[in-house]
């Protein structure tokens, strides 16, 4: 495939190391103006240190505290110091700058003030931690002015050897003051390290099957005083996959090569950084190195194929497990795509889209979901797989929340029971088409049994509602309530029991006193009135009887006599027979606690 565009640079910024004194930490906070001007003059440095006792130390931030001694009389010197006083010269040098692969060499100074001008600087290298009477490994007095109190040496620093030096300056200035400061700041000489290569090679068929990319590069180094370019082998590069985070470690090879490779997680772009390590960051500086476009792969259709029902039914307090696979479309078939990640969303989730974990080695997931409800599950999308449709589950676990609301139960005169109410279920609402509400009866409060079954919502009522005619026996006496038996999504409930009592009634006699009689003949009928307390039937006085005719061949009933029973609960009736027909006695109760009574039906027939 074609090889991918390379960007490759060497990062030669040098990090101040912690032994730097806090006079170089002052320099840089300076902001005093310097005119620009050369210098090509070389101070002496005092054999004799200056104390300056009443001088401050360092501030919290490590920069040098300019001190409040006064300043000695003008021509004075060379005054050695080793923290900033205010009145007199002071500078400190800045690490390398190794521009051009050389070490380019700038100090920071400042004159003693009142208009005064830097007019020399003299810088003096020293190994680190070599002994004060050591003589300096070179000495440089030729600088030029560049800006806000920036002095360039005009040639590169070219050092015996690579590592860490200590720097000696001396700054003079107009008012004839020279000061001489032994520890000016340390600098660090190194090779410069390059990334003179750097590619990265991915499959021609990159996709999810094929993602292993080889990366190749080199090392060099150049010397910066003599410029010379040689292999460096030996050092360990770091390798970043720059989209996933992902990382590998290869040593260059006695040529400076090195070849690593690594599993893309998508679109990748690596890049490579040579970091020293403790022993070489003294003598090389860093380098890194990548790659300006990344490379692509191709991306394929997935689905998600459920193993379990996309309906679960789960007792109440358990909890559902749903499975599937992911699998993608390579070519015509689908296959499994392993490690792949895949998201869940519903009331477990609060409806949110919630990465839920990964497929194992086979495609495969599960789900435990302990909320019912409806559920989506999908993969996410990456460089290699595309985000699949998601795939509806519905679970079903009860729950409680089911209530009877506006429930009524009684019992008319004729000991017709009438239960009405309505039934919710929870948040939900009105429960689905054909439920069903059982009606049960007790003749104790006890022992129960369904004495029937109504559909809620059936037609002509509300959605929610339920309507029931009931009789146990020859009345609705007894103990009632209503149950709903639960369901896949919500828990049974049954509603609080009952009693209806009314006192049954009955009429003994009431046959007429012929059943062929002639036109206007007049009938008789007598009898007696009773009522049943606790299974005994007694007399029931002082209640109204009343004589009803239905002439044959019609609907209707007729009132034709009335009468009061006696105290032992005796009545007597009468009236004319006009047609052919049929009559009886009853008893219509006039309140809430007897039940109403008739006689037997007798027909009469008239000549």
């Amino acid at each position: 495939m074609t090889d991918v565009q390379l960007a490759v640079r060497g990062d030669f910024y040098v990090r101040p190391r912690l032994f730097i004194s806090t006079s170089v930490a002052a320099g840089f906070l300076a902001t005093l103006a310097l005119p620009s001007q050369a210098l090509a003059e070389t101070s002496v440095p005092s054999p004799t240190p200056v104390t300056t006792d009443d001088t401050p130390t360092a501030d919290a931030t490590g920069a040098a505290t300019v001190g409040d001694a006064p300043a000695p009389p003008g021509g004075q010197g060379p005054v050695t110091l080793t923290k900033r006083v205010s009145g007199l010269p002071w500078a400190a040098s800045s690490p390398f700058d190794y521009t051009n692969d050389r070490a380019n060499f700038r100090v920071h100074a400042w004159s003693s003030g009142d208009g005064a001008t830097v007019t020399s600087l003299t810088a003096r290298f020293y190994p680190l931690n070599a002994p004060a009477d050591t003589a300096p490994v070179l000495t440089v007095t030729d600088f030029a002015y560049t800006d806000a109190h920036v002095w360039r040496a005009t040639t590169p620093v070219v050092l015996p050897a690579f590592g860490a030096y200590r720097v000696a300056l001396d700054v003079r200035d107009d008012h004839g003051y020279d000061v001489t400061l032994p520890a000016g700041g340390t600098v660090e000489y190194q090779q410069v390290v390059h990334f003179s290569s750097y590619t990265q090679t991915v499959p021609s068929n990159f996709d999810f099957d094929h993602r292993t990319v080889t990366v190749h590069g080199a090392l060099t180094l150049t010397d910066p005083g003599t410029g010379q370019v040689s292999p460096f082998p030996g050092a360990t590069v770091s390798v970043y996959n720059n989209t996933s985070g992902s990382s590998r470690k290869a040593t260059t090879a006695a040529d400076g090569t090195f070849t690593t490779s690594l599993d893309a997680g998508g679109a990748i772009q690596t890049s490579g950084e040579y970091e020293p390590v403790r022993e070489e960051s003294w003598t090389h500086t860093h380098a890194y190195a990548y790659l300006s476009q990344p490379d692509r792969p191709a991306s394929e259709p997935t689905r998600i194929r459920l193993t379990s029902p996309p309906d679960v039914n789960v007792p109440a307090g358990s909890t559902a497990t749903v499975t599937g696979v992911v699998e993608r479309m390579v070519g015509d078939a689908w296959l499994p795509a392993p490690r792949t990640v895949f998201d869940l969303s519903g009331p477990q989730t609060g409806s949110d889209w919630i990465s839920s974990g990964f497929t194992d080695d086979q495609g495969a997931f599960s789900i435990p979901i302990s909320q019912a409800g409806a559920y989506q599950v999908r993969d996410e999308a990456t460089d290699f797989l595309q985000q699949s449709p998601a795939e509806g589950i519905r679970v079903h676990i009860p729950q409680p929340g089911a209530q009877f609301t506006s429930l009524s139960i009684s019992q008319d005169a004729t000991g017709q029971g009438l239960i009405a109410g309505h039934l919710t279920l929870g948040q939900a609402g009105s429960p689905p088409t054909g439920t069903t509400v059982q009606v049960q009866y007790s003749a104790d409060g006890k022992t129960w049994h369904n004495a029937a079954t109504t559909t809620v919502g059936r037609q002509g009522l509300g959605k929610d509602e339920f309507l029931c005619d009931v009789r146990q026996g020859g009345n609705a006496n007894g103990y009632w309530r209503v149950s709903f038996l639960g369901n896949r999504d919500w828990l049974p409930v049954t509603a609080k029991a009952v009693h209806l009592l009314r006192t049954p009634t009955r009429i003994t006699g009431g046959r007429p006193s012929t059943t062929h009689a002639s036109h206007n003949q007049k009938l008789s009928f007598s009898g007696s009135l009773q009522q049943s307390s606790a299974g005994t039937w007694h007399a029931y006085g002082h209640a109204t009887v009343r004589l009803w005719f239905q002439p044959a061949g019609s609907k209707t009933w007729h009132l034709m006599s009335t009468a009061t029973t006696d105290a032992r609960g005796q009545y007597s009736l009468s009236a004319k027979d006009t047609h052919s027909g049929t009559w009886y006695v009853g008893y219509q109760s006039p309140d809430t606690h007897h039940l109403n009574s008739t006689s037997v039906h007798t027909r009469v027939d008239v000549k």
